[in-house]
């Protein structure tokens, strides 16, 4: 047995122990750039709710619909007339009882005695989007002048953002190249070609979503339409739209 194993180890040839040693590998560096840019918005969105009472459910709607008409022909005929996408959410009726009616405990109660039904309130959530987004305070100050109640400026957004997005791609590709150069530099050595580059966030970049389209309304009427008096201007900026990017470049290091 020995003999045949120092036969196979004197086998072994020097060009065989150099086919097994890993050949060295080109010295590279790797360096995370990061991009961040921003541009005005283009759009806001405003939301808010509007309301109707009544005696009755059926009051409380159709005095909904009659404020809805009022409000949208108001916005229609706002000075300037900025685009406007109005769009209605989620409509509520709700009954109202007698205070001495209400308990914490949210049983059940008959419409009869204290509990008696004495009125009903339909509440509708609206969503606006207002082009241009400087615009966006004078209609929010309108809807509220003319009884929305609820009212907020939501994010803004871009009519097209790929343009931001590949300004963000290219400063973090730039501050990648930046950081390479300063450590080949700092180390003695020269920056290479780009051997791989990675983009971070692919999945990353987040943008408004914007509500559900408008359904028709219940109700159709017809108000003339006439100039409307701002009763409170109000001159918003929203804030603006900003896009990032982050890379993993990776280089060749040369001496």
């Amino acid at each position: 047995m020995r003999p045949a194993l120092l036969a196979a180890v004197l086998a072994i040839t020097p060009s065989t122990l150099l086919a097994q040693t890993a050949e060295p590998t080109a010295p590279t560096l790797t360096v995370i750039g990061n991009g961040r840019v921003e541009a005005p918005a283009d759009f806001a969105w405003l939301s808010f709710n509007l309301r109707g009472e009544g005696a009755t459910s059926p009051d409380a709607v159709t005095a909904l619909s009659a404020n809805r008409g009022k409000l949208e022909a108001s916005l229609a005929a706002l000075a300037g007339k900025p685009a406007l996408d109005v769009r209605s959410g989620t409509l509520s009726i709700r009954e109202v009882r007698p205070k001495a009616c209400v308990t914490n405990y949210a049983a059940p109660n008959l419409s009869t005695g204290e509990c008696a039904v004495i009125g009903s309130v339909a509440v509708v959530g609206f969503q606006v989007k207002v082009t241009p987004a400087k615009r966006v305070g004078d209609v929010a100050s309108l809807a509220a002048q003319l009884g929305a109640a609820d009212v907020n400026v939501n994010n803004g957004g871009l009519a097209e953002d790929a343009a931001l997005e590949d300004r963000a791609m290219r400063e973090a590709i730039t501050d990648a190249k930046r950081q390479a150069q300063v450590i080949a530099e700092a180390s003695g050595g020269k920056l290479g070609s780009i051997v791989r580059i990675q983009d971070s966030q692919a999945n990353a970049i987040n943008s408004f979503a914007p509500p559900p389209p408008l359904p028709a309304p219940p109700v159709q009427n017809e108000w003339a339409l006439s100039a409307v008096r701002l009763a409170a201007p109000l001159a918003m900026t929203p804030p603006p739209i900003v896009r990032t990017a982050r890379v993993s470049v990776t280089y060749s290091l040369l001496p």
